[in-house]
Order: structure tokens, then C-alpha cells, then sequence
């Protein structure tokens, strides 16, 4: 049943994340950090980054205490949301992320193949972590669930952002099921600005909120940024690009207006996007009314971290769906499955499920192990497969701060994965004007490489491509330059000023990215690939200091700045300086080679997303390397957390 609520509505632009939030320690360099999507590897990635970060020191304090914001994708919301929120309860910063080792190579086997309680990367370990197993589990507890509670049942758009909130933020304690598993709590800031929300909404005062972390053991937080996208339509455009939504401790919405040349994007009601924040609990709710900068609202239930985490990496759910799909083809394969894996099902169904979902879930399993009949589709398990759903689009009821009077309707809006549109989340932290430089940790499963084509060269000149050009990068940071995705036939395209229909389909999405100019991109290729050392594999960090004019874009609300910015770049990639560590540790020695050789070490695919305690060890390990020793050949890192003269 909705419920009346008022929320504070903020409209936009420019934004600060000093209108929202001053926490009580200094943030000098006004520095950000992004952490890229990329599932598994790039969550395991970045907390060794993050660890890296917290082990080197200035001013006194850890330069990840004195981070101004946070800026999360995807596999790099699985990190950030549980480590900006993590309660008193859960885990410390040294057990989350674990601890910088300056004598890696000393590692022992042993040490490496086990992780600590509470650490960031045990959930990734799981036997139903695998995207099959993760499918199953969906499949479980859409059926179980909805059989105990079929007048409420779970909405299947629902269902990816409740199976990651029960892997990932439920041991932390940051996940709070209603009786059909939909999540029943909020998320806010500080105490302060919980208060103010629970003040103007007394109905809200019995459900579970959850703020930054604070206290012993915590780093200082900064203002945290979870990225995610809305489908939206553009006159014009065949495929337009989504509009990129933020999920902050303060608001939540799209930031800026979108549109393409006079053709607004449209949300599923026909309404402009954009403008604004509403307090991030009533993002899903219907408009009512709005005076000044308060506006009344209809709300079933408030916006919760499970929502946010799961959106921001929802790319899964389709695969999820095509998983459900073959089995639903196939009742053999499922079968053979379900038998196959019963047991380590039977472990998440105790752990994860109440008592009467646990019953049924377990029968569902029983059945599973009778023949298959005659009519393969007359298996009681694979009937239950039938009638699994098709729509796991994430999908809530919402509204445009900015634009017309009437500001919603009886279409929910789709969502998508913040990757989807931009897997940096560098253009949303850009959002925000008082952020003066950022460290940019692009985990990307795309290995950094000499390329066979590049940016062409201008007309008439004798080379095919500009000199230094010729290097692979991650799909996410070409676009930031104006250029379409490396193609191997043509190497880096501009995206076209007009006709953005004749663009490469697969390209489309990323089209309204750019935010540097142009003329920046075959500089930072050349100096990238001259960072890592300018070999196959690299041997030292890929770490990258640039100087770039930020171009205003108003699909992400950035304004343009007058003063160039400092942009760290951090590169997933292998160092064989980092691998020589262990030229003395022959069993360690062993293990990195073996992770080279078979499993892509550390550039993982994205649809890996169950690793080892090894596999997840070494890549941080290796991350947190990187960091520390960049940061010791040329403070490429202590050097941005400096006040201005």
C-alpha cells in the first residue's frame, strides 16, 4: 500500500558535493576516485587499490581517508556500496580490504588461498557465485518465495537486485527482507541528514536505515556516487543512449538534461528527463505535488542499497534469462544440473532463506531428483522453469525534478546497468564542479596491448595512423575523447557531430560521453603505454598522470572548467616487475604463471564472476602494488592531495 512522504527536491546545475556534504576531516586536492564495472575482477581489483590507497600516507592521514568522492560501477558498486556503508557491526577497513604486504614476495600458497571473515572478496568464492549457480538460485527463490507469500509476491524485476543483495550486502548486514525478500530499508548520508528525512516523514522512523560508516576502524568516507542508467527514448535517434542516474547518500536522479540537439530524451511517460535530485529513499515513488523545494510523493516502499547495488550492475540479469532459457529448452541439462549442484544449493538455501521459503525450496530440489517422464516438460522442476518470467529489467515508478507540471504517470521507467552507458563513472563525478582532480582505476578485462591500427592520420599525411596511436584500451575510455570503441579494421573512429544512426550499433550507447577534447586522446595513449613500459606484457604499473580541459556535457550535468584538471589513470594490467617478486618463491612463482597461462590473469572475463581466494589474492595483491609503487617512483598519487598555495 503507497504511503504519502515528502521529499527535498534539488535542481540542477551545477552541483557541489560541498552542498551536501563536509565531513569533519579535510579533503585537501579535492580528490575523486572512480572505480570502473567489470564484475568480479573489477570489485577484487579495486580492493586492492583501495588497500593501496589506505597504506600510503600524507598530511598526516591515509589518501584514502582524505578522498572527496567516490564514483561507483557495476562490479566496482559491489566494493563501494558495502564499504560506504558498512555498519559497526560488520567489518573493520583492515579486515574489508585487507592489508597492504610490501614483502609479496614472501607470500606463501597457504596464504593466498584463503581469505579472512568479513573480507571484501569471500562472497565472489562462493559456490553459487557463478552466473549458472546465480541463475539457479534466482530460479529458487523466485519460486519459493512467491509460493509462500502469492499475494505478494517478489517482482520478477526485482529479482537480480535481491539475489545480490542477499550474496553481497547481507553478511555485512545491510540488507533488510521484507516477507516476500523485497528489501524494506533506506539509505542516508550521516545521522544529520537521516534526520532530517525521518523528521519530515514520521512513517519512516521503523524502517532500516543505513548511513555512512563512522568510527573506529573506518577510514573517513567520502560523498559516494552509485551510477546507473535509465532507458529513455530521443526523437531521431534509433538507439539513444541511456540517461545516466546517480544514487547518492543525499539524492538521487538524473543530474543533467539530456537531449540531442532540440530532441529531449523521453522517459517512459513521455516526459523530459533530468534536472534534479529527489532524497534518494523517494526515487521510486509517484509525484503529487511540489511547493518550493519540497515535493509530495506516493511510495510503496523507500529506494534501498540492494536497489541501488543491483541497478548499477544489472547487465547480469540478461544473462541470467538466457540461462533460465536454455534450461527451459533443454529439461535434461536442467535437471542434470540441479542434480549436480544440490548440494552446494542446499547450503545457500539454509543460509539465505526464511524457514518457509527453505521448506519449499528444499521440495523444489526433491523433485528435481524424480525421472523425467515421457513429456520431459512434465518434470515438476522443469514446470517450475517454465514458468519462470522474462522481464528482469530492473523497473521503479519515478519522476523528472525538472520540466512540466505534470511530472509522472502510470509507466514504471527501466533501468540499466551504469556500464551500459559509462563504466568509468568518471562523467558523473565530473558532475559535481568543486572535485579538482580524480584517480580513474579502469579494471577492465581488456589487456593494455600494442594495437595493429590507431587513430588515422589526417589527410594527405604518409602515415596511416598518428605515431604512438597504436595501443588497445578498455571500450569505456575512448569515448571520453570523442571516439568511438577500437575496431580492428579502422582503429579509432570520431563519433560523427550528425547522423549518430550510421555509428556502429554497439557503439551508439556511448556516444554523448565525451568529456576531454579530442586532440588529448593520442597523448594518452602514447604516455599509457609508455607507463607500463611499452612491452607485451607491460613490466611496471599502468599509471598515467594527464593535464585535460574537462568540455561541458550537459547529458551528465558536467560544466565545463577553466582550469585544465589532473586526471590519474590506473590500468588493470599484468607488471612483470610486479611477477619478479617471486623469482625466488618457486611455488608462488608457479601459481602466477599457471594464472597467466589458463585464466587470463588479472584481466578475468567479466562473466567470470566466481574467482578463488588465489585468483581474488593475487589480483589484489597486484593492484595494491601498483599503487604503492607508482605512487613511490613519482607521487603521482600524494601529489593531488596538496590545498592550493
Amino acid at each position: 500500500m503507497a504511503i504519502s512522504l515528502t521529499t527535498t527536491v534539488t535542481t540542477t546545475p551545477p552541483l557541489t558535493v560541498s552542498q551536501f556534504y563536509t565531513p569533519a576531516g579535510a579533503t585537501p586536492g579535492n580528490v575523486g576516485l572512480c572505480l570502473s564495472g567489470g564484475g568480479t575482477r573489477a570489485a577484487c581489483a579495486a580492493m586492492g587499490q583501495l588497500r593501496g590507497l589506505s597504506y600510503l600516507q600524507a598530511n598526516g592521514a591515509s589518501l584514502l581517508s582524505q578522498v572527496k568522492a567516490l564514483s561507483t560501477v557495476s562490479g566496482g558498486s559491489w566494493l563501494g556500496v558495502p564499504y560506504m556503508y558498512m555498519p559497526a557491526s560488520g567489518s573493520d577497513d583492515t579486515t574489508y580490504l585487507g592489508t597492504y604486504n610490501a614483502n609479496q614476495g614472501a607470500l606463501t600458497v597457504g596464504e593466498l588461498g584463503s581469505l579472512p571473515p568479513g573480507n571484501a572478496g569471500n562472497p565472489f568464492t562462493s559456490d553459487t557465485f557463478s552466473l549458472v549457480a546465480i541463475a539457479g538460485t534466482a530460479w529458487l527463490l523466485y519460486i519459493a518465495t512467491n509460493k509462500v507469500n502469492p499475494a505478494d509476491p517478489l517482482p520478477a524485476n526485482m529479482l537480480w537486485q535481491t539475489v545480490m543483495g542477499l550474496n553481497i550486502l547481507s553478511p555485512y548486514g545491510l540488507y533488510a527482507p521484507r516477507e516476500n525478500f523485497e528489501p524494506n530499508d533506506l539509505f542516508s548520508a550521516t545521522s544529520e541528514s537521516l534526520n532530517a528525512i525521518l523528521t519530515a516523514n514520521p512513517a519512516l522512523k521503523t524502517t532500516t536505515a543505513h548511513t555512512f560508516a563512522a568510527g573506529s576502524g573506518f577510514a573517513q568516507r567520502p560523498f559516494h556516487i552509485c551510477n546507473m542508467g535509465m532507458m529513455v527514448s530521443v526523437k531521431g535517434l534509433d538507439l539513444p543512449p541511456l540517461a545516466p542516474v546517480q544514487a547518492t547518500g543525499y539524492g538521487s536522479g538524473v543530474v543533467g538534461s539530456p537531449s540531442f540537439g532540440p530532441a529531449q530524451a523521453l522517459d517512459a511517460n513521455g516526459l523530459p528527463v533530468g534536472g534534479g535530485l529527489v532524497d534518494s529513499f523517494a526515487l521510486p515513488s509517484s509525484f503529487v505535488s511540489l511547493s518550493g523545494d519540497t515535493a509530495t510523493v506516493q511510495q510503496v516502499r523507500p529506494w534501498a542499497l540492494t536497489d541501488i547495488m543491483g541497478t548499477s550492475s544489472a547487465a547480469f540479469a540478461d544473462e541470467i534469462w538466457t540461462t533460465i532459457g536454455y534450461w527451459q529448452k533443454n529439461p535434461p541439462a536442467f535437471k542434470a544440473w540441479l542434480e549436480k549442484e544440490s548440494l552446494a544449493l542446499l547450503k545457500w538455501i539454509d543460509h539465505m532463506l526464511s524457514a518457509d521459503a527453505q521448506r519449499l525450496a528444499r521440495d523444489i530440489l526433491d523433485h528435481a531428483a524424480s525421472p523425467l517422464s515421457a513429456s520431459a516438460q512434465a518434470h515438476p522442476a522443469v514446470a517450475e522453469a517454465s514458468s519462470f518470467p522474462v522481464d528482469l529489467i530492473p523497473q521503479y515508478p519515478s519522476w523528472p525534478v525538472g520540466g512540466t507540471e505534470t511530472k509522472s504517470g502510470s509507466n514504471p521507467n527501466h533501468y540499466a546497468d551504469g556500464g551500459s552507458l559509462d563504466n568509468s563513472g568518471l562523467c558523473s563525478l565530473l558532475s559535481y564542479s568543486d572535485i579538482d582532480s580524480a584517480i580513474v582505476c579502469i579494471n577492465s578485462m581488456v589487456p593494455l596491448s600494442a594495437a595493429s591500427c590507431g587513430i588515422p592520420s589526417p589527410a594527405g599525411s604518409p602515415m596511416g595512423w598518428v605515431v604512438g596511436s597504436q595501443v588497445l584500451v578498455d571500450d569505456t575510455i575512448p569515448p571520453l575523447f570523442g571516439y568511438q570503441p577500437y575496431d580492428d579494421k579502422v582503429g579509432y573512429q570520431p563519433y560523427p557531430d550528425t547522423q549518430p544512426n550510421t555509428v556502429p550499433q554497439q557503439n551508439r550507447a556511448f556516444a554523448r560521453n565525451q568529456i576531454f577534447a579530442a586532440s588529448d586522446f593520442a597523448p594518452f595513449l602514447r604516455a599509457l603505454w609508455a607507463a607500463a613500459g611499452s612491452k607485451n606484457p607491460a613490466s611496471g604499473p599502468a599509471v598515467l598522470s594527464q593535464s585535460l580541459q574537462v568540455k561541458a556535457n550537459s547529458w551528465f550535468g558536467v560544466p565545463a572548467r577553466r582550469a585544465p584538471m589532473t586526471i590519474v589513470w590506473v590500468y588493470l594490467n599484468y607488471a612483470t616487475d610486479w611477477a619478479a617478486q617471486f623469482d625466488g618463491n618457486a611455488a608462488v612463482q608457479q601459481l602466477v604463471t599457471s594464472e597467466l597461462a589458463n585464466s587470463r590473469f588479472p584481466n578475468y572475463s567479466t562473466f567470470d564472476t566466481q574467482l578463488t581466494a588465489t585468483q581474488i589474492n593475487l589480483m589484489a595483491h597486484l593492484t595494491s602494488w601498483c599503487v604503492v609503487t607508482a605512487e613511490q617512483e613519482t607521487q603521482v598519487f600524494s601529489s593531488l592531495f596538496k590545498s592550493p598555495a
